[in-house]
């Protein structure tokens, strides 16, 4: 194995751990199912940067083509969860497309590798993937409501880059495909395409995970402003009620003195919520 493809596949793996844990975290803090989603796509990924290890590891050829067939299915899954994951900020994914794009990414790759019609069907599996991913990858750029409302514009900036990228990959990979590099991406002699190849899935892997941060970031950001309006106005309006309230209640000239002590107690409590609503205002 080229050092290449060693250092390349180890940061490929390094980058996915990176994305596994912190998909883990918001999925502690926040409990949402798309964070599920993303983390089977981060595990799946690990999987696959190990069974490309193992393809350049082993010389034999019948274990490099199991690896190569583990690698494909682990692959195409992996990239769907991840893409799934991401696409469910926009529009809620069904379980039943997950579940049959799963099936289909490892019984067509494993069919094929029985009846040894492994390298076109991984060249046309490989193919469908590609348009799957560039439908998925597209159809957010549609909803520009989402970015107006709920997101920010350096969401939507992001989020062209991670376009550019995935797009620029898809385009490299299928022109050297076509051309019979689909194996040569392990192979122990240095190439061009293998080094564009590497570099390409590094600056994908971390375009994602950059923009998955700052996608979630942006949202909490958003609804937590959105909670300091809400509940500031809320307890604003509340405070002043109870303010009149007390003012009238003074009017009343035959007051005894505990009734007009609880009255001005009132009142300061009153100045002093007015006092945190400034303060919950300017964080």
């Amino acid at each position: 194995m080229h050092v290449i493809v060693l250092f390349g596949i180890l940061l490929l793996i390094f980058l996915r751990i990176i994305g596994l844990i912190i998909s883990i975290e918001f999925l502690r803090e926040l409990k949402d199912l798309k964070f599920k989603i993303l983390i089977i796509g981060w595990s799946v990924w690990i999987i696959a940067g190990f069974s490309a290890l193992l393809i350049g590891i082993f010389e034999t050829e019948p274990l490099r083509e199991v690896f190569l067939l583990i690698n494909n299915m682990t692959t195409s899954i992996a990239i769907l969860y991840v893409l799934m994951g991401l696409y469910s900020y926009f529009q809620a994914i069904s379980r039943k497309i997950i579940a049959i794009f799963s099936v289909l990414s490892i019984l067509i790759p494993l069919v094929a590798f029985l009846m040894r019609i492994y390298s076109n069907i991984f060249n046309f599996s490989s193919g469908i993937l590609f348009i799957i991913v560039f439908i998925y990858s597209f159809l957010p750029l549609r909803k520009t409501e989402v970015f107006k409302k709920e997101l920010s514009i350096k969401s939507f900036y992001w989020y062209l880059i991670f376009v550019f990228t995935v797009y620029a990959f898809i385009i490299f990979y299928v022109i050297y495909l076509l051309q019979g590099y689909s194996f040569g991406f392990y192979s122990d002699e240095f190439n061009i395409p293998m080094f564009i190849n590497y570099f390409l899935g590094i600056i994908t892997n971390i375009v994602i995970l950059i923009y998955s941060i700052h996608l979630e970031y942006d949202i909490s950001k958003i609804q937590k402003n959105n909670l300091r309006d809400k509940y500031s106005h809320d307890l604003g309006n509340l405070v002043q009620v109870i303010y009149s309230a007390a003012i009238l209640t003074n009017v009343d000239e035959d007051l005894n003195k505990e009734k007009t002590e609880n009255s001005e107690l009132i009142q300061k409590k009153c100045e002093e919520a007015a006092k945190l609503i400034k303060d919950i205002k300017k964080t």
